[in-house]
């Protein structure tokens, strides 16, 4: 019963497959975990900032405002290249695991399905190969004639 090998390498192989979805799966929703904080984090941040301004009630308030604005300006920005930032590196980082276990798992499918061949060429009776080989030079002298 040279079969149940066989059968067990196709269900490990199986299982596997699944246990690299499992893996994909779980990395990609905790990227999307981490960018929904981030998200989340950026629109509090933008609610505080927006419910913190009002309309200027006379010029010198205005005036200070305008002078004061490049400090907020910049505020802002560094918010935002610090949210570009952290969006990037959960990206990166979800990347390189995904090419880390799908390249893990192409090797195990790889050596699983070339053990898979050495089996069933292993189970091949000789004679049937022998005769296979005898039988090719014979269907090429029937269409020289």
């Amino acid at each position: 019963m040279t079969n149940y090998p066989s059968m067990q390498q196709l269900a490990d192989t199986t299982n596997s497959g699944l246990r690299t979805f499992q893996s994909l799966a779980e990395i990609m929703l905790s990227a999307s975990e981490q960018l929904t904080a981030l998200n989340i984090d950026a629109a509090r941040s933008f609610c505080a900032f927006a419910a913190s301004q009002t309309l200027p009630v006379n010029a010198e308030e205005l005036r200070e405002r305008v002078t004061g604005k490049g400090n907020t300006q910049n505020q802002g920005f560094e918010q935002t290249s610090e949210y570009l930032r952290n969006v990037n590196e959960v990206c990166l980082r979800a990347q390189a695991e995904v090419a880390e276990i799908s390249t893990r798992h192409l090797n195990e499918l790889s050596s699983s399905m070339s053990s898979l061949f050495g089996e069933v060429a292993k189970m091949t009776p000789a004679s049937a190969l022998a005769k296979l080989s005898a039988a090719a030079p014979v269907q090429e002298k029937r269409k020289a004639a």
